[in-house]
């Protein structure tokens, strides 16, 4: 299955790339080039990534066709010292739109969402700062939504399928995160960062120790 994409014009859908966030920085600099302006929440999304990337040095693996794998463009009016409440912004939308179909959502400290101890998502937060000022941020995330077969080395994925049993609509995600994603981006743009905070916290994953 591909994406109809039909959404509207703040969506741009590639077949293949080799990850949605370099995509999306390099159409941010074509667009600066020819002094076009890119609104927030314009987003890139693709079928498969042949280089797709996680955190640090880790890969992001997904299965052509299955899941969504996006990056989403944002002109946030924080301070280069204020990343994190970008991050608490992201990961917040990310979880709410999971947990509109599955219980036990939980956040894994820095990007990466959870179901009871399996991992269903993961994100990537690139911030472009210049001077004392950040200039524009692009977020990726990748979402395990109808795939069922996982690589060996990958110790412990789900999928909203494998959950759920049902199959979903990928298009209908990408929209959903944006409409989740509205209200707490309102809250970073209007300074309400420790609400933010206050909320990431509450939903972060404790870990199990060792027996």
């Amino acid at each position: 299955m591909t994406y109809p994409f039909h959404i509207n014009s703040n969506f741009h859908f590639v077949e293949t790339t080799h990850s949605t966030n370099l995509l999306l920085n390099e159409i941010v600099e074509n667009s600066k080039n020819m002094g076009a302006h890119l609104p927030d929440f314009f987003c890139v999304a693709a079928n498969f990534q042949t280089a797709g990337k996680g955190q640090g040095s880790k890969s992001w693996l997904s299965g052509k066709g299955e899941n969504v794998l996006a990056s989403f463009y944002f002109q946030p009016l924080i301070l280069p010292s204020q990343q994190i409440y970008f991050n608490y912004f992201f990961a917040l939308t990310i979880r709410k739109l999971i947990s509109l179909y599955v219980n036990n959502v939980k956040i894994k400290k820095p990007n990466d969402i959870y179901v009871e101890d399996k991992k269903i998502a993961g994100m990537l937060i690139e911030h472009h700062i210049q001077g004392e000022k950040l200039n524009y941020s692009v977020a990726g995330v990748g979402i395990n939504i109808n795939q069922t077969q996982f690589d060996a080395a990958l110790p412990n994925p789900t999928s909203l399928k494998l959950i759920t049993g049902k199959e979903f609509d990928r298009e209908i995600i990408l929209k959903e995160i944006v409409q989740l994603g509205k209200e707490y981006y309102n809250k970073l743009q209007n300074n309400a960062l420790m609400d933010l905070e206050t909320e990431y916290e509450s939903y972060v994953r404790i870990e199990k120790k060792p027996d």
